[in-house]
């Protein structure tokens, strides 16, 4: 099949899956379609042994929107070791945002383990409109709507929604190179509660991308405050190559987890909060 869209046709979603999976994409992207969601489902499927980014580099580079629809087919298969980690830096690099679907209960790899999912699992029908809804959402993020300052408000509410706790805001005139000190708890599969201390830097641009700079200014603030034991950066924009390439080695390099929330990933996890998106960025509401 041609892979040549124009302006009026290209796809906005594209979807892949397992091929065992193909009855059950047919229904999401039918229902998607009937609600006025352009779909481009990848007609290639995901065999055993296919080579994701090449078969769908195309539709993708044309999409707005990448679903991989998650299922114990999927995760079995050969490819997925394989493949993942680099179709994952091409969604980044071309600022397409990343949404895994689960449609069962299974093993999540671990290339997906930090990403949120849209959860299907209770039923495809019942949930089509939700997701139809977390995708109209997307649209109307506008990073460049908000202030610097307005920036800060919706990460620190978006991390209160995302379970951090004892939220400590840090003086900017005190040059600490951090925004603020979290914390989040949880258990391990004993049972046993453990709890991770985060030192948060939030960076807001418009025209330039978070560069290695500021990652070495916050992990240098990690290390000299033995309590805190990890790094989170997060920002609207993107990393520079290099500091892509840097945050890759960052734990074997320095000893300290970093992780870094971009401007995509920034989007998909709005996208499981719609009403930051209604109170951060509706057209009633001036921020900027």
């Amino acid at each position: 099949m041609s892979n040549i869209y124009n302006l009026e046709t290209r796809p906005q979603v594209c979807v892949s899956y397992a091929s065992a999976d193909k009855a059950v994409a047919r229904v999401i992207v039918e229902g998607l379609r009937s609600r006025n969601i352009n779909v481009w489902l990848d007609d290639y499927e995901l065999y055993p042994g296919t080579h994701w980014a090449e078969s769908i580099r195309s539709a993708v580079s044309a999409s707005a929107y990448f679903l991989l629809l998650l299922s114990k087919h999927l995760v079995n298969s050969h490819w997925v070791s394989k493949e993942t980690e680099a179709v994952l830096k091409e969604l980044q690099n071309r600022d397409i945002t990343f949404l895994p679907v689960l449609l069962e209960d299974c093993e999540i790899p671990l290339s997906l383990a930090t990403y949120q999912f849209f959860d299907m699992r209770s039923g495809i029908e019942e949930n089509l409109e939700k997701l139809v809804n977390a995708l109209s959402s997307t649209v109307e993020i506008d990073f460049e709507k908000l202030s610097p300052h307005t920036f800060e408000q919706l990460v620190t509410d978006l991390l209160q929604k995302l379970g951090f706790i004892n939220l400590q805001s840090q003086s900017k005139q005190s040059d600490s190179g951090i925004d603020a000190i979290v914390e989040f708890r949880h258990k391990d599969p004993f049972g046993a509660e453990n709890r991770d201390i985060y030192a948060v830097e939030t960076k807001f641009y418009r025209d330039s991308r978070a560069d290695l700079r500021t990652l070495k200014q916050l992990i240098g603030y990690v290390k000299n405050h033995p309590k805190i034991d990890k790094a989170l950066l997060v920002t609207n924009g993107n990393l520079t190559s290099v500091a892509l390439d840097w945050v890759s080695d960052a734990s074997k390099l320095t000893g300290i987890p970093i992780r870094v929330v971009d401007g995509t990933e920034l989007k998909r996890l709005l996208l499981q909060n719609n009403d930051l998106v209604s109170k951060y960025f509706t057209a009633s509401v001036g921020h900027a």
